[in-house]
């Protein structure tokens, strides 16, 4: 009887270790809050150099990464938005290349916001 005493302990012992590990993983694990993606884009028509001023309004972006990224080209710009989440930057662009808006915060990435460059 001592032995299948012992090993019921035993059993006990491994179901509280493990019940302990899953309520503490639980409890450690913190939920990640989405980034919202960049609000209110817009293109200017590229310039006789063939640049485009890219740029978000306020939102809830401030103090992030804002990534600009000419998916036709395979080139972009990052930069810091501004403390009201503005930013405007200026990427090399044809009329119809499709351009990436994203923010970064620490290592997450929003959603993306794809617009298209105006003629004029």
């Amino acid at each position: 009887m001592s032995s299948s005493l012992e090993g019921a302990k035993t059993l006990l012992a491994v179901a509280a270790l493990a019940a302990s590990l899953a309520i503490a993983t639980g409890c450690n694990s913190t939920p990640t809050v989405p980034v919202p993606p960049p609000e209110f884009c817009g293109l200017t028509p590229p310039n006789a150099d063939g640049i485009v001023v890219a740029s978000c309004e306020a939102g809830q972006t401030a103090r992030n990464i804002a990534l600009v990224f000419n998916d036709e080209q395979g080139r972009g710009v990052m930069q810091e938005t501004e403390a009201d989440g503005t930013f405007s930057v200026e990427i090399a662009a044809a009329v119809g290349d499709p351009i990436i808006f994203q923010i970064m915060y620490d290592d997450r990435l929003s959603a993306e916001v794809y617009l298209e460059v105006p003629a004029e």
